[in-house]
């Protein structure tokens, strides 16, 4: 029987648990220490861990081995290379959190345009609430940085408040009620600054001095991709903005300026995390799980 091993504490569902214990022998670790690893190294056909480092794991698999990384982004992951050329099947789960991190959007925008974590801090305090004017969002510019499949989510959404939509991307999306525009445009004409793409080499401090530069006076600014955004430029240009919302933000460091200003709204890298997408996320991984088995693997790396 084919040997499954689960390395870390994954929610599943019974229902989930019984088709996972249909496809093989399932070895199941809360928290599997170095010696469960290495084990699960040795013998596992089929390899599944959340927030455990992948890196060293991947260099010791082998040929016919599989492991799915349970993540819709991988770019961090330093090994992967190395284990395809030994011969390991991988697999990510994309697209799992789709909706949930295109409500977080949404909120972070209304967040901002509304002051509501600062008339909530304020009101909780005891003190008197000062004088503080919100915005609507309604008949505003919004323009989104990076229209897969988060961004058109994030579209869907706003389309609801009769706002004008335009989006910059490598590639010319053509769809139908979204301008495609440069970078440069989307910057100058946006009342609202939404970025939504996936860090990348090219795309790390994509927005830094020079775009906050040419950002409209009182533009929102929101973003839930850590490392797309430079924090350090953003914080001397935190004034120019109405708020500024950043989700992913727990794994840099976030500058004085901005955790001080009653503008900024911070979000730990919890935009994905609802009951609904991690129901999502496990049904994709026992998917792959059960495709590898069946020597047609899906969600390939």
């Amino acid at each position: 029987m084919r040997k499954i091993y689960i390395l870390e504490h994954f929610d599943f569902s019974d229902d989930q648990m019984k088709r996972l214990k249909q496809l093989g022998d399932v070895k199941y670790f809360d928290k599997a220490n170095q010696q469960q690893i290495d084990e699960a190294v040795k013998n596992a056909d089929a390899i599944l861990l959340d927030w455990i480092d992948p890196n060293p794991i991947l260099a010791n698999m082998r040929k016919g081995q599989f492991i799915c990384l349970p993540y819709t982004g991988y770019d961090w992951v330093s090994n992967i290379q190395l284990a395809k050329d030994n011969g390991v099947v991988l697999s990510n789960t994309p697209n799992y959190s789709t909706n949930a991190v295109a409500e977080h959007h949404l909120s972070l925008i209304l967040a901002c345009a509304k002051h509501i974590c600062y008339f909530n801090n304020i009101y909780k305090s005891g003190k008197e609430v000062p004088f503080n004017r919100g915005k609507e969002i309604s008949k505003l510019k919004v323009g989104i940085i990076g229209l897969g499949h988060i961004g058109t989510r994030l579209s869907e959404l706003l389309s609801g408040f009769g706002v004008e939509i335009m989006t910059y991307n490598n590639h010319v999306r053509n769809i139908k009620g979204i301008k495609d525009v440069d970078l440069n445009t989307l910057l100058k004409e946006s009342d609202i600054v939404c970025n939504t793409c996936r860090l990348t080499p090219q795309t790390r401090n994509m927005l830094s001095k020079k775009e906050f530069e040419l950002m409209k006076n009182g533009a929102i600014l929101t973003s839930t991709t850590g490392g797309i955004v430079n924090l350090d430029d953003l914080a001397e240009y935190v004034d120019k903005f109405f708020g500024i919302g950043l989700d992913d933000v727990d794994q840099q460091k976030v500058p004085e300026k901005l955790l001080q200003s009653e503008k900024v709204v911070c979000t730990y890298h919890r935009a994905f995390d609802t009951n609904e997408s991690e129901r999502n996320r496990i049904n994709l991984c026992i998917d792959n799980i059960e495709a590898f088995f069946k020597g047609k693997p899906i969600n390939q790396i």
